[in-house]
C-alpha cells in the first residue's frame, strides 16, 4: 500500500477508536478530562474496563445462567465467569489484531485494541435477564400474549410498532446497551459515559427492532440477526455509532464496528469450548468424548503430539487451553486478511465463518453439547420454571404500572418497585429544585406507558436467577418472607 493509503487507514482507525464519552456535552467532557489528567494515569479504555468491573450489574452476573441454571456445583460457570474468560480471550484477540494492522502500516497502539475488546467482552452479556436465553423468550412470549400492538382493536400501551417490537422481540443485547448508557448513574445523560469505541465494539447488532420500511432482516447479514438498541435509547445509539464513523446503511442501521467481530469471536470460542467442558464436568457428556471433540479442532502435527495425561479431567483442561490457544491466531488471521472490508463495513460474516474448517468443528462441538448438555432433563425443568417465574413477575409488575387507575393490589405492587427505576435525567433538575424525590405515582405518571414497561423490564432483567425465583414465590404466596 502507498503512504497515502496507510495515512487514510490510520485516520479511519482514529475515528473507529474514538474516545468520545457518549452522553457528555463539551463542557462535561472538558471537566472530566481535566480531572483525569490530574489524578489518573489510566487511558480512557482502561477506565471503561474498570467502570464495568465495579458496576452492580456486572456483579449480578455471578448468579445468572450461562448454560446450567442454579447449578449446585462450585465448578460450573455462570455469566460472570464466562464474561471474564471471554474478556481474557478478547484481550489477546484485540492485541494480536492490532499488531497485524500495525504490520500493514496502520499507526495505532495494539494495546488499546486489546483493552477495548476486553472491556466490550466484559459487558457483552450484562443485559441478559435471569435464566439467559430462556428468560428472553419468556419476556417475548408474555408481551406477545398480553400486550397488543398499536392499531389493533385492543387498547395498546404503545405509540408505534417499534415500541411494541422492542418488547415483543426483547433482546439482551439492547438491554446491555441500555444498562451502560442509561441505568448506571441514571441522573445524568449517558449514564457512566463510556467511550464510543467500546460501545461500538460491544454492539454486535447496531440496529433498531424495526428496520426502515418495516422490511425483514436480510438473510446472511450478521449485523441484522438481532437488534441492539431500544427506541428509548435511539439518540444515545446514534451518538455512539456516528462518533466512530460506522457506515450507516439506512437511517439508524449501521454496519458493525470491526472490533465487534473480535468480541463475537471471543464469545464463540468460549461458549463452544467451555460449555462442553462444563457439560463433561457435570457428567452430562463422557469426559473421554469431550477430550476427543476438542482434540479434533486443529489437530497438532504428529511430530508435536505428546502422550496425553492419564487423568481425564487433566487431559480435558489441557485440551481446552490448547484449543483456545489455537483458535485465537486463526481468528486474528481472518481479521487481518479481511481488515479493509471490516473497516469499510462490508463484511457480514463472523470471523469463524471466514475459516470454514474452524466453523465446522465448532458447530460439531456446540451441536453435541446442545443435545447432551443444554437439553438435559434438569436444565429443561429449571428453564421451564424460569419461564413461568418471569411471566408471573411481568403479570404483576407490568400490568400495575400501565394501569391508569390501579386497584389496591396494583398500588402495593408499585410500591415494591424501586423509585430509582423511574428516574430519568430529563427530570433530575426539577427533582433537585423541588428538594424532595417525587412520589412513586408521580414518577410513574410522567412517563409514557412504553417507558413504564421498560422500567419494569429493567427491574426484572436486573434480578439474579435466585432472586427472581424468591421474589416470584413470595409474591405468589408460595413462600412468605421470613
Amino acid at each position: 500500500m502507498s503512504r497515502d493509503d496507510n495515512q487514510e487507514r490510520t485516520e479511519r482507525w482514529r475515528r473507529l477508536l474514538s474516545d468520545t464519552r457518549v452522553g457528555s456535552g463539551p463542557r462535561d467532557a472538558q471537566v472530566e478530562d481535566a480531572a483525569h489528567r490530574q489524578l489518573d494515569e489510566r487511558n480512557d479504555y482502561s477506565r471503561d474496563y474498570d467502570r464495568i468491573v465495579f458496576s452492580s450489574e456486572f456483579r449480578c452476573l455471578h448468579d445468572k445462567t450461562q448454560v446450567f441454571p442454579l447449578s449446585t456445583s462450585d465448578y460450573t460457570r455462570t455469566r460472570l465467569t464466562h464474561s471474564i474468560e471471554a474478556s481474557c480471550v478478547g484481550r489477546s484477540l484485540g492485541h494480536q489484531a492490532g499488531l497485524g494492522l500495525k504490520a500493514q502500516g496502520v499507526d495505532l497502539d495494539p494495546s488499546h485494541l486489546g483493552t477495548i475488546v476486553a472491556a466490550a467482552c466484559l459487558a457483552h452479556d450484562i443485559g441478559n435477564p435471569p435464566f439467559g436465553h430462556s428468560g428472553e423468550a419468556a419476556i417475548q412470549h408474555w408481551v406477545g400474549q398480553r400486550l397488543a400492538p398499536p392499531g389493533e382493536g385492543r387498547r395498546s400501551p404503545f405509540a408505534t410498532e417499534a415500541e411494541w417490537r422492542d418488547l415483543r422481540d426483547f433482546e439482551g443485547n439492547a438491554q446491555g446497551f441500555r444498562i451502560l448508557n442509561r441505568l448506571q448513574s441514571r441522573e445524568r445523560r449517558g449514564g457512566l459515559r463510556y467511550t464510543a469505541a467500546m460501545l461500538g465494539a460491544m454492539s454486535k447488532y447496531p440496529r433498531p427492532s424495526v428496520l426502515p420500511g418495516s422490511r425483514q432482516k436480510t438473510k446472511g447479514v450478521v449485523s441484522e440477526r438481532k437488534f441492539g438498541y431500544f427506541q428509548d435509547d435511539l439518540d444515545l445509539a446514534l451518538e455512539a455509532f456516528r462518533a466512530t464513523d460506522l457506515r450507516e446503511r439506512e437511517p439508524g442501521v449501521f454496519s458493525r464496528h470491526p472490533l465487534a467481530f473480535l468480541v463475537e469471536a471471543a464469545d464463540d470460542i468460549c461458549y463452544a469450548v467451555i460449555d462442553l467442558e462444563d457439560s463433561a464436568k457435570l457428567g452430562l457428556v463422557p469426559l473421554e468424548r469431550a477430550c476427543e471433540l476438542l482434540d479434533s479442532v486443529l489437530p497438532e502435527p504428529e511430530s508435536t503430539v505428546r502422550k496425553p495425561p492419564r487423568h481425564l479431567e487433566t487431559r480435558l483442561a489441557q485440551a481446552r487451553a490448547r484449543v483456545i490457544g489455537k483458535l485465537i491466531p486463526q481468528c486474528v488471521e481472518a481479521f487481518v486478511e479481511h481488515a479493509l472490508d471490516l473497516e469499510a463495513g462490508r463484511t457480514e460474516q463472523s470471523l469463524t465463518a471466514l475459516k470454514p474448517d474452524v466453523r465446522a468443528q465448532l458447530d460439531e462441538i456446540t451441536g453435541f453439547t446442545r443435545e447432551h448438555g443444554y437439553w438435559s432433563e434438569r436444565v429443561l425443568q429449571i428453564e421451564s420454571a424460569g419461564f413461568k417465574t418471569l411471566g408471573g413477575l411481568l403479570d404483576m409488575f407490568a400490568l400495575s404500572v400501565v394501569a391508569e387507575s390501579p386497584n389496591a393490589e396494583e398500588r402495593k405492587l408499585r410500591q415494591l418497585l424501586p423509585l430509582e427505576c423511574f428516574q430519568r435525567p430529563e427530570f433530575a433538575a426539577a427533582d433537585e429544585a423541588a428538594q424532595r424525590p417525587p412520589r412513586r405515582d408521580e414518577a410513574i405518571q410522567r412517563l409514557t406507558p412504553y417507558q413504564r414497561l421498560l422500567c419494569v423490564t429493567d427491574y426484572i432483567t436486573g434480578l439474579s436467577d435466585s432472586r427472581a425465583v424468591e421474589l416470584y414465590q413470595r409474591l405468589s404466596g408460595i413462600q412468605l418472607p421470613s
